[in-house]
């Protein structure tokens, strides 16, 4: 409980970077502008939303190089929304495929929390994929646009990587304390893949937990009839952690700062009935925000991200008040089912006398990163 409590009303204010957040704000901003400027506003909506994911990749630790993160995040989820779109039609595939993703997510956190990050938005990518019904602009041929929508992404997580790479390049400020050099999982080989793969392997747990939490929530979207219901599976794949402090801290924090978010974002869109370039604003300031507080508190940065979410699908023409509701409603019920999964978990290990020990990533046990330090998820 009192590790419950800390997480809870912690603010890490040191690990704010603003500069930093500020030098990923263009990799999003110009496929924004120049998507509504040029009249397809859904293809930079699409491309900023690769960009965006891509730029929480340049916080994390080095994944065998410092801009590892952002590579591998941009190549898994171009890939991850080609098969979630090519997933669309079918529940049945889509469920296979999420229980490879998440089941391959969960083990990634054995090596390193920058590998469990790229596993994380790699399953994001692949759910809301799956709820897209065609890429703004084509036709509706399931395959083409499946082409399209993974290009989209690929193409906007390529442009932030290569940007924030430029800026690293010519900017001595731009050099974030979170990417320097001093991890490189030389130790990933064969015996340590083995280790995670025994019955008793925390990682396995976890990664038993996650793809049981995954699947259940994807199901039940795709069973829920009302728009916007992926987030239910994005937030139920996004709660869970080894512990259960953490699980339930990302679960009530996400929840109110959403709430808090939908409230924020609902005065703003009373009192200003944001258009054009002042919505385009909005989006950005909401996202640099997020990008700030992304490992200051989880429940600030939930507030802020529900903003930039509600005003970027603003651009599409979906409409605020509702798409506010939905992400509530979505993010309580995808909470909720983690926290349920998690407990179910700990009640059948107490039922066989299971003990499992703590998560130990390669990276705790042979790099800088202080024991049972896990950044923030960036989503």
């Amino acid at each position: 409980m009192n590790d419950l409590w800390q997480q809870l009303r912690s603010f890490k204010w040191s690990t704010s970077e603003p500069l930093h957040s500020v030098l990923c704000l263009p990799g999003v901003a110009l496929p924004l502008i120049l998507g509504v400027a040029l009249g397809y506003p859904g293809t930079g909506v699409l491309m900023a939303g690769g960009a965006q994911a891509v730029g929480f990749g340049s916080f994390q630790q080095p994944l065998f190089r410092r801009s590892g993160p952002m590579i591998l995040a941009t190549l898994s989820i171009g890939m991850s929304a080609l098969v979630g779109a090519l997933c669309r039609d079918s529940t049945h595939l889509l469920l296979v495929a999420t229980l490879a993703w998440t089941l391959l997510y969960g083990l990634s956190n054995s090596i390193s929390s920058a590998a469990g990050w790229v596993g994380q938005q790699s399953c994001v990518f692949l759910i809301v994929s799956s709820a897209a019904m065609s890429t703004p602009g084509t036709t509706h041929d399931l395959t083409y646009s499946a082409v399209l929508r993974g290009a989209g992404v690929l193409a906007g997580g390529a442009l932030q990587t290569a940007l924030l790479l430029g800026f690293r390049h010519w900017f001595a400020q731009a050099q974030t304390h979170f990417s320097s050099p001093d991890f490189d999982p030389t130790h990933f080989a064969r015996p340590f893949l083995r280790e995670q793969l025994r019955w008793d392997s925390p990682s396995l747990q976890y990664a038993l937990r996650v793809a049981a939490t995954g699947v259940l929530a994807v199901d039940l979207y795709r069973h829920i009839n009302f728009p916007n219901a992926y987030w239910i599976g994005m937030t139920a794949v996004l709660i869970p952690k080894p512990e259960w402090a953490s699980t339930a801290a990302r679960s009530l924090l996400r929840s109110v700062g959403t709430l808090l978010g939908a409230l924020v974002c609902t005065a703003v869109v009373t009192l200003l009935h944001p258009r054009g370039e002042v919505l385009t604003a909005l989006v950005l300031l909401f996202l640099f925000l997020s990008y700030l507080l992304t490992n200051v508190n989880y429940g600030a940065f939930a507030t802020v991200l529900t903003g930039y979410i509600c005003f970027l699908l603003a651009i599409v023409h979906q409409p605020a008040h509702e798409v506010l509701q939905r992400r509530v409603l979505a993010t309580v019920i995808g909470g909720t089912l983690a926290i349920v999964v998690h407990l179910a978990f700990i009640a059948v290990r107490r039922i066989f006398g299971i003990t499992i020990p703590r998560l130990r990533t390669l990276e705790e046990r042979f790099g800088t990163q202080p024991p049972g330090t896990h950044t923030s998820s960036g989503m």
